[in-house]
């Protein structure tokens, strides 16, 4: 069981926003503020906690943000040996998205590990892992005339994770698209989305005898579904829910009592509020 608990606080990374969204830019110089609540449970083991985020229209075809940033109340796993904790401040991400036309952007997420990376003890999960990254790529979006009201975005991306605690991710992609439905006769939109990821190499850790000892956990997979609705309070105001579901295949889960997981399995929600000005 103690193993098990290691195991899954070693796996189980913090759930992140990857972009603002799949679909357009703000326009006007306009802004938006979002905050909102988290949770994610799986087995024994449960995270709760606060995040906010803040997006502007720098130019016609630029948008910037900064993105999960907040504050963890607990990620811990109950059970007579464990240890309650995991509460914390949360990384924050620089984003950046840029319009080549109206539909396909470029976009650009770096990563500051400035949240706490250290578990409090066994069976808590830190809410930062301590990893520097860099997630860059392109999304495309547009109207489905043949279904009034529906919408389609898309995005493809290369993930490059820095070392950390003398450790390196390897190479990912991650691949995404989302479907939304806005109702005809109410001001709410439905969506239903997902998420693969694929690590293209081997990730390296350090096993003090040289610094670049492999893990074999190339083509490690990560699948994530979700489904939700937006509710327009007023055009400036927006109440935002989903509920998701993950779930992660390493293929090499430690080597030497050393593991880089992905987003691990769960199921979860979050509920947000977003501000436009």
């Amino acid at each position: 069981m103690i193993k098990k608990i290691i195991l899954l606080a070693a796996v189980i990374s913090t759930y992140s926003f990857a972009t603002w969204d799949y679909f357009g830019l703000l326009q006007n110089n306009q802004g938006s503020v979002k905050a909102g609540l988290y949770y994610d449970t799986d087995d024994d083991w449960s995270q709760m906690g606060l995040r906010v985020g803040a997006r502007v229209n720098a130019s016609p075809k630029l948008e910037l943000s900064v993105q999960g940033f907040g504050y963890q109340f607990w990620g811990e796993t109950d059970c007579d040996a464990c240890s309650d904790g995991g509460n914390g401040l949360r990384d924050l991400v620089i984003g950046a998205r840029f319009a080549l036309d109206p539909e396909l952007y470029f976009f650009l997420d770096f990563n500051l590990p400035i949240g706490k990376d250290k578990a409090k003890g066994v069976g808590t999960t830190a809410p930062s892992s301590g990893e520097m990254y860099i997630y860059a790529g392109a999304q495309h979006h547009n109207e489905i005339n043949a279904i009034k009201g529906a919408a389609y975005g898309t995005e493809a991306g290369l993930f490059w994770g820095f070392r950390h605690h003398n450790k390196e991710r390897g190479l990912e992609a991650r691949l995404g698209g989302e479907f939304d439905y806005k109702l005809p006769a109410a001001p709410v939109t439905l969506l239903v989305g997902g998420q693969f990821w694929l690590r293209l190499f081997r990730s390296e850790y350090d096993n003090g005898v040289k610094s670049d000892a492999k893990l074999h956990d190339d083509w490690s997979t990560q699948f994530k579904f979700w489904f939700g609705a937006n509710f327009a309070v007023s055009d400036q105001v927006s109440l935002n829910g989903q509920i998701i579901a993950r779930s992660q295949n390493l293929k090499k889960k430690a080597v030497d009592g050393n593991a880089i997981g992905m987003e691990g399995d769960a199921l979860g929600f979050s509920l947000d509020v977003e501000f436009k000005f």
